[in-house]
């Protein structure tokens, strides 16, 4: 629809020329501008009509393609009919907005037409093809954008009569999928935590004391969930698996523990908890949260997709998790505290969805997860994260960490599930076999003496373990002669 007849570009000089407040163009100017304008009615692609009082319409648009990849540009023209010219400084602007309210990218100028001819100089009988090459951030961490588009003057938007808008005078225009390709998810970026099989399941108290727990990496400090500095709380986490179960255990410094919430599915992100958020096959459906408040109240829910359903998933879903929490303080007083420690442990059939049987994970298998601190400060909420998710929702699938599944480590031998032992039992053997091997020196190697043996006491029906190496064999030889 682009016009460059000498007698527009007349008919153009001549309509500038009757306009005093404006800065004239120049010859040139006015023969690029004339590319834009017609006196024929457009037809675009996608149609709005949308009213801006009784002076602007918005026909319609056109675009290139149906993805927008972050880091590329998409190319969109606007088609805009003049029935009164709107008068002195309205501009046009554009914005790209996500589904959080704070992530909107302003493209107002982009396009030759925009700092050319804006809506100030338009003329009554004119439309206006208003075409722009739009940026997508390579930080976009949505699953598709909004684009808006308006007029504006200071402190003020042109009021919309009528058509699709977002009621606050802006006009909606497409919603377009913005896929992330491989490249830009950077899972090399993103944290990943390899999760040992377990031989025995830890005893659940909230102390993560168990000798299991000790086979369990540990994430590195929980991080500010935006930027990926260093966090306004201190955090950590460890998980183990089994056949049954999925083990999760977090520490958590807190000087002031405020939770008083106390019935399931209560909104414990308010005040102090711990969030899990955990995506079985990656792909950002059918992902799962589960929050633990220092009180052990529990709150779960599930997702079909991003924030979908709206407003907290299917809270009807029950995860089945235990919990146990051990606080270090006195919860909703207000003297000083040290912090609490989650343990929890959710079995697999938790996980099932229509497409997704449940399933433990095999040994190699990698899974995506998030974790968060909640903390409610005496005057200000704040959070801390495993993996960072650069913007204010931590719904953001693809910024989960990675969580590979492991088998058990060499020195875990023995029966894959033995048969719990009662506390009191261990406590026995471990003072039994800490007499046996006080002719063991090293402390190290000492420690690791006792855990082997604890660790791997023979249950029913079980074969006798063999040594892991030749130096334990020699010391569970030197331990006996003492």
């Amino acid at each position: 629809m682009r016009f460059s007849s000498r007698l527009l570009v007349l008919t153009l000089a001549s309509a500038m020329g009757c306009t005093t407040d404006v800065a004239p163009l120049s010859p040139a100017q006015r023969e690029a501008v004339a590319a834009y304008l017609s006196k024929e009615a457009p037809s675009p692609e996608h149609e709005l009509d949308v009213r801006f009082g009784e002076k602007v319409r918005l026909l319609g648009y056109d675009l290139d393609a149906g993805e927008w990849r972050p880091g590329e540009s998409l190319r969109v023209t606007w088609y805009w009919q003049t029935e009164e010219a709107p008068g002195a400084d309205w501009k046009l602007f554009t914005h790209i907005v996500s589904d959080d309210p704070a992530r909107t990218v302003d493209q107002d100028v982009n396009g030759t037409l925009r700092w050319l001819y804006g809506p100030d100089r338009w003329q009554a009988g004119q439309f206006v093809e208003d075409t722009q090459e739009l940026h997508l951030p390579e930080d976009w961490e949505a699953d598709e954008a909004t684009i808006y588009v308006g007029l504006w003057r200071e402190g003020e938007r042109f009021p919309i009569a009528s058509g699709p808008s977002d009621g606050d005078n802006r006009a909606r225009g497409p919603t377009v999928k913005t896929p992330a390709d491989a490249e830009y998810k950077k899972q090399s970026s993103l944290p990943r935590l390899a999760v040992v099989q377990t031989r025995r399941p830890p005893k659940l108290d909230g102390s993560l004391t168990d000798l299991v727990w000790s086979f369990a990496h540990t994430t590195a400090p929980f991080v500010e969930t935006r930027s990926g500095g260093v966090a306004p709380v201190t955090a950590s986490a460890k998980l183990l698996w089994d056949k049954r179960y999925l083990y999760v255990g977090v520490d958590v410094n807190d000087a002031l523990l405020r939770a008083s919430d106390r019935e399931h599915d209560d909104h414990l992100w308010k005040q102090d908890c711990v969030e899990l958020m955990i995506d079985p096959d990656g792909g950002g459906k059918n992902y799962f949260e589960i929050q633990v408040s220092p009180r052990g109240v529990v709150f779960d829910t599930r997702y079909d997709a991003r924030r979908v359903p709206k407003p907290f998933g299917h809270t009807d879903w029950d995860s089945k998790v235990r919990a146990a929490v051990s606080p270090r303080g006195v919860i909703d007083d207000l003297e000083p505290d040290a912090g609490y420690t989650v343990e929890i442990a959710i079995p697999w059939q938790a996980f099932s969805s229509k497409n997704r049987p449940a399933l433990p994970p095999a040994t190699g298998d990698t899974w995506r997860a998030n974790l968060y601190i909640m903390d409610l400060t005496r005057d200000r909420q704040q959070a801390a994260a495993w993996s960072p998710v650069g913007i204010s929702d931590f719904h953001v699938p693809r910024r989960f960490g990675i969580l590979v599944f492991e088998g058990p480590p060499d020195e875990m031998v023995g029966q894959s599930e033995p048969v719990p032992m009662p506390s009191n039992r261990i406590k026995q053997l471990q003072r039994r076999e800490d007499t046996r091997d006080r002719g063991v020196r090293d402390p190290g190697l000492k420690d690791a003496l006792i855990k082997r043996r604890v660790m791997n006491r023979r249950h029913p029906g079980e074969p006798r373990a063999l040594p892991v190496d030749e130096n334990s064999q020699r010391l569970e030889s030197k331990g006996a002669a003492h």
